[in-house]
């Protein structure tokens, strides 16, 4: 019964993670081919992640089925390898080769700094926290 309930949770984060995912592609939807939706998803996930896992898990005290339900079924369907490496391939068949560059580039090293920024995100916020409870 355990199972059938974390499962239902993720089912229900990755629901929602993947419908949010579907609305931002069609907000970003480009003329020019290039993938603005998946690019955006998957900084933004790279931002988010070490910001729940490393603040507000802590912070709030969330459950491991919170976390699982945000993480790996809200986030996790939100962002996406696949479509990532669906329009790289898409880019390079195309030709579009300054387009693959900058997609590649943008999408590996701006996920990397976006991760490290999520990170100091959760370090400062936590920083905060401390501080104005040792002073009250």
């Amino acid at each position: 019964m355990q199972k059938i309930k974390t499962f239902l949770i993720i089912f229900i984060g990755a629901f929602i993670g993947s419908n949010l995912r579907y609305g931002e592609s069609l907000l970003l939807k480009s003329s020019n081919g290039f993938p603005y939706g998946t690019l955006v998803a998957n900084l933004s996930g790279a931002l988010v992640l070490p910001f729940l896992i490393h603040y507000l898990q802590d912070r709030y005290h969330l459950s491991s089925k919170i976390i699982l339900a945000l993480s790996t079924g809200l986030l996790g369907s939100y962002t996406t390898f696949s479509t990532f490496t669906a329009d790289t391939y898409r880019l390079y068949q195309s030709g579009s080769w300054m387009m693959l560059i900058i997609y590649l580039t943008i999408t590996i090293i701006g996920g990397f700094i976006c991760a490290l920024l999520g990170n100091y995100w959760a370090a400062t916020r936590a920083f905060i926290d401390y501080a104005g409870r040792r002073n009250n």
